[in-house]
């Protein structure tokens, strides 16, 4: 699983947001939070999944990674963010293709 360094949190505080990173690099439970990813599926341009969903045994066996572009405590929060991303991917590249913009510069934290 791959954290980008250019996380989308939102209104969520740096404490906070440190603190929720922690646990879903070490696979532990999280209440109420919700991660945005790339497309898993090859379909799409994001995906929301509720990060709890990521302690599945499904997800530990799959060998392609999972990259987390963006964190919300709350599902209509992360549809948000969804709009701030794909705002910014367009005005940044000029088209709406988020797997370019966030893995060209792939650093992670």
């Amino acid at each position: 699983m791959t954290i980008v360094k250019r996380l989308y949190t939102g209104v969520m505080p740096d404490k906070t947001a440190s603190r929720l990173i922690k646990r879903i690099k070490k696979r532990k439970p999280c209440a109420d939070v919700y991660v945005i990813t790339l497309p898993l599926f090859e379909d799409g341009l994001l995906e929301v999944y509720e990060a709890n969903e990521f302690l599945q045994p499904y997800y530990k066996k799959r060998t392609d990674d999972i990259v987390i572009v963006g964190m919300s405590m709350t599902k209509a929060g992360a549809f948000f963010l969804i709009r701030d991303i794909i705002r910014d991917v367009y005005g940044t590249t000029g088209k709406f293709d988020c797997k370019d913009y966030f893995l060209y510069d792939m650093t992670v934290c």
